[in-house]
């Protein structure tokens, strides 16, 4: 029998890497499992009559936690409202996105920005980059990068003229990408200093520093796939090395939306999300500042498909901020999971799952809390978010009580 089943089925083993401990491992278990049965309704003990939910939850709510709207999207001020950014520049804080008349990727679709002292009280929007619907391109907000006198906004820009049968991102032509920086010391006056031409074709947070004081980031190139931009210094005008990372047997990196960081004896450690269905990051790393990375590697960290944010509080713990949820595009829960060495995460925190529903439907519009970029000042974390592709959030959370 087993010889029979040996010349018939292709046997494969492939690397896991375990990333949660088993207390957490069974907390997100039982909240996935509890959350489904709720879902649909199906009654699991005699006293699951009432109100919905657990009390206390399951997953724990940040003990302190302030949650302000930036930007509620509308028919008249475009429904569309993605790609969150976020960055402290002097000494105030800084969140662009994109902003669209009714679908993603569309003609039209322009780069707001709004400024805040406190992270709860935000002014109103103002246009970064923009073109006029009938030059038919899309401007998406990507990367937002300060330094001490300068902020830096990376804007990738693609043709829209496409076949309306077409479906998801293959509405566009990929060969009409390309990827600029614009720079403005006032976050007001913008200019085009520098591009990346038509070589990038996206990139989903801004570069951050390496311990050797390199700015990084990871990317996807049109046409040569997943890579890592290495850049010699700090300066983001330099060019940056391109450092392609194969994508394994049966995952699919296709747009770079990655993130990472960095241990204190120097591995760079990085998160995918699969574009193929997995429901689980990939993860790979780097023991030599980034000149060269591993092949990724399967997780056990449960994941919606969607975006992801890593990186480390002042007290030196490590974090990621995403749709902890193995149920494809299922991004009604954002979470926050914790980790003392960078290797083993052992707690979560929610960060939002309050019910929600998209107002205006629009192409590739998706329920839920998503798409989160973060940012530590002090004790603070920001995370910058939005509500089904229509409402920009910001939440501050104080990370001395996690």
């Amino acid at each position: 029998m087993t010889k029979q089943l040996d010349e018939k089925v292709k046997v494969t083993t492939r690397q896991h890497a375990e990333m949660l401990s088993p207390q957490l491992a069974d907390q997100l278990r039982e909240y996935f499992w509890r959350r489904n049965f709720m879902l649909f309704e199906c009654l699991m003990k005699d006293d699951d009559h009432g109100p919905k939910g657990v009390n206390p939850p399951l997953i724990p709510y940040p003990p302190s936690a302030r949650r302000s709207v930036v930007y509620y999207g509308s028919r008249t001020n475009g429904s569309y409202n993605h790609h969150n950014q976020i960055a402290k520049f002097k000494g105030q804080y800084y969140y662009s996105w994109s902003n669209g008349i009714r679908n993603e990727e569309d003609a039209g679709q322009q780069v707001l920005m709004a400024t805040s002292s406190d992270g709860s009280h935000w002014s109103d929007p103002w246009v970064v980059v923009t073109s006029p619907a009938e030059d038919c391109v899309a401007h998406n907000c990507v990367a937002l990068h300060a330094t001490e006198d300068k902020l830096y906004q990376i804007v990738m820009t693609e043709e829209t003229i496409h076949d309306e049968v077409a479906t998801g991102m293959r509405r566009i032509n990929p060969e009409t990408i390309t990827m600029d920086i614009f720079v403005s010391e006032d976050a007001k006056n913008w200019e085009n200093v520098s591009t990346f031409g038509n070589k990038i074709k996206w990139i989903f947070e801004a570069p951050r520093l390496t311990q050797e004081g390199r700015l990084l980031c990871v990317c996807t190139t049109n046409g040569n796939g997943p890579a890592i931009m290495l850049w010699p210094g700090d300066d983001i005008l330099e060019k940056p090395e391109l450092i392609s990372i194969p994508e394994p047997d049966g995952a699919s990196f296709p747009y770079g939306e990655s993130t990472w960081y960095q241990t204190d004896e120097g591995r760079i450690v990085i998160f995918w999300r699969d574009e193929a269905a997995s429901c689980r990051l990939y993860v790979n790393w780097s023991v030599d500042g980034g000149r060269t990375f591993s092949v990724p590697i399967l997780t056990d960290i449960p994941d919606s498909m969607s975006r992801l944010y890593a990186g480390r509080f002042s007290d030196g713990r490590y974090y990621i901020c995403n749709n902890t949820l193995g149920t494809l595009l299922d991004r009604s829960a954002l979470m926050l999971l914790i980790s003392e060495d960078g290797f083993t995460f052992d707690k979560v925190y929610m960060v939002n799952d309050d019910p929600t529903e998209m107002s205006c439907k629009g192409l590739l519009k998706i329920n839920g809390m998503q798409y989160p970029c973060c940012l530590i000042d002090g004790d603070k974390l920001l995370v910058a978010y939005d509500a089904n592709k229509e409402t920009i959030m910001c939440d501050v959370i104080d990370t001395t009580l996690l």
